[in-house]
């Protein structure tokens, strides 16, 4: 696991690392095909995937476990695009992590999108929220690597992460006290990771401005 973590998260994933699954980025993508395929052939809409709480306290417990899919189910374009997108991003975690850490963090993921449903008593798509963590853990971590939106347009993982980033800051901003708890929570696997990480590149990113100024008085230009 990546040495810019703290010792007591490295330390408590490592004790967890037995939950590891590996290979997830193929399980994973193979779900959301699945979801597709009952979605078009079977007649599933888009809701028996979601996970609504008070439907599971009035006994579709089925729903805790979600497939890994999202709203444009229907589209074989989107899907397409899902699951390469998903496949990646996982693989490139499974990659830097291991399996045991990125399990763990997928599962945090879960858990907390379920408080987050619990608590406002709403439904919602699981996987939206995992993969938001996921999208801002890969671009914490690999912030130039260069993703092509449409197979055309390149981008660097750090701009797509600073866009969500920044659209959920709005939303938290301008929400209320329970919306405000409800980001936290589904934020909280990418918060409880990185921001050690994000608070020491912020302090070393100061420390270095501070000295360019005072040695450097044109660097203001």
């Amino acid at each position: 696991m990546d040495p810019r973590f703290p010792k007591w998260l490295r330390v408590s994933v490592q004790k967890l690392d037995f939950l590891g699954i590996p290979n997830l980025a193929p399980l994973l993508c193979a779900m959301a095909v699945l979801a597709f395929v009952a979605k078009m052939m079977g007649g599933a809409s888009i809701e028996r995937f979601l996970f609504d709480p008070s439907l599971v306290l009035q006994g579709e417990w089925w729903r805790l476990f979600g497939f890994p899919v999202s709203d444009g189910l229907d589209n074989p374009l989107y899907l397409v695009f899902y699951v390469l997108y998903l496949y990646f991003v996982i693989n490139a975690l499974e990659s830097e992590w291991g399996a045991g850490p990125l399990t763990i963090f997928l599962l945090l993921g879960y858990i907390s999108a379920l408080a987050a449903s619990f608590l406002n008593m709403q439904p919602i798509s699981i996987w939206f929220y995992i993969l938001e963590n996921v999208s801002l853990a890969f671009g914490t971590l690999f912030p130039n690597m260069e993703l092509y939106i449409y197979f055309i347009l390149p981008v660097k993982a750090k701009w797509l992460a600073m866009l969500a980033g920044g659209l959920i800051l709005f939303k938290f901003i301008f929400a209320g006290l329970m919306g405000k708890l409800f980001i936290l929570l589904t934020l909280s696997p990418y918060l409880l990771f990185f921001s050690p990480m994000l608070v020491t590149g912020l302090k070393t990113q100061y420390r270095v401005s501070k000295n360019r100024k005072k040695f450097d008085p044109d660097s203001w230009r």
